[in-house]
């Protein structure tokens, strides 16, 4: 079982250096970074994770770019995968967004991750322009696009939303057939977009039941598509809490599945992840400040980690 980490949400340039540096060091499998481009002063009743569908962040709280932060975590590290958890596809049109993750892919030597989703947050559609009813199926076309940049000699695509033809799209990503897509989100929805283009379903903020409880559902969408579900990954992101290490629990990572307990706890839940089918972890860890972070992130590669690794 594969291990990776979500970065913390701080404009802090050496402290995020120093977080994907010591992940990389550490042994966790990858480092993801969320998107958000604005958020609305009044709150929100739309977040798909909590009961009242608030967001467990103030609106004020700085949120950096991701592509932007993949690109300075791409020059601070040389080993471990970067990628997003998850992009929110019909934000950025999606020849740029292709060129984006094809240049990192390079530049990396091919550690990319393109998670993507559809996005919830009906105030940011509106405010870049974007028609929020048409985000499942813009997204859809997006990914298809993709693909087609990224594979095609001569790309050619004719969609609702997108015209491609007569242009060079190069250089391709390093990793063929292409950079693997990680597809969010819980709905039935995501797993048929997983199906038709994902390499892995990556949930998020959900319980290792309700992950299992949807496994037959995919593996009827893969079978419909003519996909083999062993080349399909399923991976769970979750907060995590250590209550025997000294940090104080915030009480917002309660909710969306997060996983509160004692280091032995922790254990038990991977194995119980592991017995279920899952595949890769990520964790993102809410406690205060960088240094916080990577001593929890510390913890977690020395108890952890190595048990994860055995599970295969």
């Amino acid at each position: 079982m594969k291990i990776g980490v979500s970065i913390p949400r701080l404009p802090d340039a050496d402290g995020l250096r120093r977080f994907a540096r010591k992940a990389e060091e550490l042994g966790f499998e990858s480092v993801l970074s969320g998107d958000h481009i604005v958020l609305p002063t009044e709150g929100t009743t739309q977040y798909p994770y909590t009961a009242d569908g608030s967001f467990q962040r103030p609106s004020n709280e700085p949120f950096l770019e991701t592509m932007t932060v993949l690109g300075f975590l791409a020059a601070c590290t040389s080993t471990v995968k970067l990628g997003s958890t998850v992009i929110i596809v019909p934000y950025r049109n999606p020849v740029v967004q292709a060129k984006m993750f094809a240049s990192l892919d390079v530049l990396t030597g091919g550690r990319m991750i393109c998670g993507v989703g559809v996005g919830w947050l009906e105030k940011e559609f509106d405010t870049l322009n974007v028609p929020y009813a048409q985000r499942g199926a813009m997204t859809d076309e997006y990914l298809e696009v993709f693909k087609v940049l990224w594979t095609q000699d001569d790309p050619v695509y004719h969609g609702q939303f997108c015209h491609i033809e007569g242009i060079q799209f190069s250089p391709k990503p390093v990793q063929k057939p292409h950079i693997p897509i990680w597809v969010g989100g819980h709905t039935n929805a995501a797993l048929r977009r997983t199906a038709k283009y994902g390499a892995c379903w990556h949930t998020t903020r959900q319980t290792p039941d309700f992950v299992a409880g949807n496994l037959p559902y995919l593996n009827r969408q893969l079978d419909r598509v003519g996909r083999d579900p062993a080349g399909v990954s399923i991976s769970l992101k979750r907060s995590l809490h250590f209550t025997d290490i000294g940090f104080t629990e915030r009480a917002s990572i309660r909710s969306g599945g997060a996983v509160i307990g004692t280091t032995q706890e922790v254990l038990d839940d991977v194995y119980y992840c592991r017995e279920l089918g899952i595949d890769q972890l990520t964790y993102d860890f809410r406690v205060e400040g960088v240094d916080s972070c990577i001593r929890v992130m510390e913890h977690l590669a020395d108890r952890v980690l190595p048990v994860a690794e055995r599970l295969g």
